[in-house]
This record gives structure tokens, sequence and C-alpha cells, in this order.
């Protein structure tokens, strides 16, 4: 019988296919030479956390290449990309996390996205994602999320 916590860590960069997604989303606003997706035993499986910058999957989760999966894998990299952006502008993602682990959102017209809770401003993003991916309206999104741009269209063409 193998150890459930034997394996070898694996880290690497963003793939060129999660770039783009992430250019479709961020546009310039993260830094994405500066991030790593990274395997960690500590995580559960089906989660991931990104505390400080880098991004942490259990290892069943990890993948070489996000952008090449379903949409919902996809989706679930772009809301930690939204944490790896909240640590960028020096939000302390992991005691807020902490503190609130709320995902529900509701809109409340003029409030600003960092009036938000981290996981509602990840589940924001992920959700416009998803949206778009699927050709559905976005007008909300684009009038709250800082970092959309209605000129950056989808890299994956609604794939499923």
């Amino acid at each position: 019988m193998s150890c459930p916590y034997c394996y070898s860590a694996k880290s690497r960069p963003l793939s060129f296919g999660e770039r783009q997604m992430a250019i479709s989303v961020f546009g310039d606003a993260l830094k994405l030479d500066d991030i790593r997706l990274k395997t960690a035993w500590w995580v559960i499986q089906g989660y991931a956390v990104s505390p400080n910058g880098h991004v942490y999957f259990h290892p069943k989760d990890f993948c070489e290449d996000f952008s090449s999966q379903h949409l919902m894998k996809r989706a679930w990299l772009i809301h930690e990309l939204v944490h790896v952006w909240q640590v960028q502008q020096g939000i302390r993602v992991f005691w807020r996390a902490i503190l609130s682990r709320r995902y529900r959102y509701r809109w409340i017209q003029g409030k600003a996205f960092l009036r938000y809770g981290i996981e509602q401003q990840a589940r924001m993003v992920e959700d416009f994602y998803i949206r778009r991916e699927c050709g559905k309206n976005c007008d909300k999104w684009y009038e709250c999320v800082p970092f959309l741009s209605r000129e950056i269209k989808s890299t994956q063409c609604f794939k499923n």
C-alpha cells in the first residue's frame, strides 16, 4: 500500500495557454511571471489555496495545463488567480480567508469591487469567466470589476 503523503512535489510557471487565459480576464493586472502552480500534500483534494502569490493544489487536482481542461476546471484556476491578484495588490488573503468564507454575493449598484469579500471577488470573476465563455451577457461584471475589459475577448472560443 502506498503512502498518501508520499509524492514528488511539483511546481511550474503558467503554461502558454494559461497565460493567455489569464490575460483574457486580467489584462495586464497580474504579474504572470511571478506566479507558480504547485502541489502540496496539505491541500485538501478538491480545493486550492493561494496565500502567497502562488496557487497550491492537492496532487490529484494538479494538471500540466489547465487551459486544455473543461470549463469548470479552467474557471477554478481563474478563481485562484483572483486570489493571486489580491496578494499582488497587498491584500492579506490568508487572514481574510480565515475570517470570512462567504462565496455568495449580491449585486449592489455602485458597490466597489474591493468592498466585497475576497471569496466573493474570486467568485464574481469566476462567474464572469464562465458566462463569457458561454456567450452570456457580462455587463454587470464589466461595470464592477476594475481589471475586466470589453476589448479582451475569450481565448477559448466557447470550448467545453
